[in-house]
């Protein structure tokens, strides 16, 4: 015989499922990840957002997540519907790369962010710094050792 009355595990679900929307609903995020110009990850890349004045670190995948902004006084804020902002990565011997977006709501996954490596340029200089052109090469630039 069939109970006309729902089973538990029904009602349970029944009634968390408005809670699980809601909590889905009210969360906004940005999503981003770094990669090299080989399309590797990249890890410890220092991400900042501004507006915002929010620094954080790549993970080791190379993804980062941000859903706060930080006012003045540096406490923790909801992240701002409806703006203009631009996150920014950093990582010693790569270029500064920038990224302006606009953020409506919701989850925003960002495009991979590429960084490029900073290269230095050595172009010949005109001072000829040959020892074998040097007379006297006992005597160097630094400190010497006078030995007994």
């Amino acid at each position: 015989m069939r109970s006309p009355l729902p089973r538990p595990s029904v009602l349970a679900a029944a009634a968390l499922l408005p809670a699980l929307l809601w909590g889905c609903a009210g969360k906004h995020e940005i999503q981003g990840s770094i990669i090299d110009r080989n399309g590797e990850p990249m890890d410890r890349v220092i991400v900042s957002l501004d507006p915002g004045g929010v620094e954080l670190v790549t993970d080791s995948a190379g993804q980062f997540s941000i859903d706060y902004l930080r006012d003045e006084a540096g406490e923790r804020v909801k992240l701002g519907k409806k703006a203009d902002y631009t996150i920014e990565a950093f990582r010693t011997g790569y270029h500064v790369q920038r990224m302006d977006f606009y953020f409506k709501r919701g989850l925003l996954v960002l495009e991979p962010i590429t960084m490029k490596e900073d290269t230095i340029i050595l172009k010949p200089g005109e001072d000829d710094i040959d020892p074998e052109n040097f007379e006297d090469r006992t005597h160097s630039a630094g400190s010497n050792y006078e030995g007994e």
